[in-house]
Order: C-alpha cells, then structure tokens, then sequence
C-alpha cells in the first residue's frame, strides 16, 4: 500500500503581524470573517482558531503553523 498524504502542499506559516492583522479586521463589530479570509486567501477556520488563540491566551504564537 501506497503512503500518500492528502495534502498536496507544504503547510503555510503566517507572520505574527499578519496574524495579529486578521484578528483586529475580525474583531471589529460587524466584520464578516469569511469576506476577510476569502479576501486573503486563506480559509475563515484559520482566522477563527487564531481569535480563539488571542482571546484564550492574549497572543498568537509564531510556533504555530496556519
């Protein structure tokens, strides 16, 4: 049997800025996180778990991929 990944390309990593950017453009009453995801092309789960991140621990680390 063949080991094949189902995922094609290489996870990307954000910078701590650009992460931290998408948080307050999510932040803001009422923004639509999917519209600020689609906007730059990444998916709205990843803006989403990094505002859970920045609410639960008041930062988001740069260890963590996307």
């Amino acid at each position: 049997m063949e080991n094949q990944s189902w995922r094609k390309e290489p996870r990307k990593n954000y910078s701590n800025d650009f992460k931290l950017r998408m948080v307050e453009l999510a932040s803001r009453p009422g923004a639509c996180v999917a519209q600020i995801a689609r906007e730059n092309g990444i998916n709205d789960n990843v803006i989403f778990k990094w505002l859970r991140l920045w609410q639960d621990e008041g930062r988001i680390s740069r260890r963590l991929p996307a």
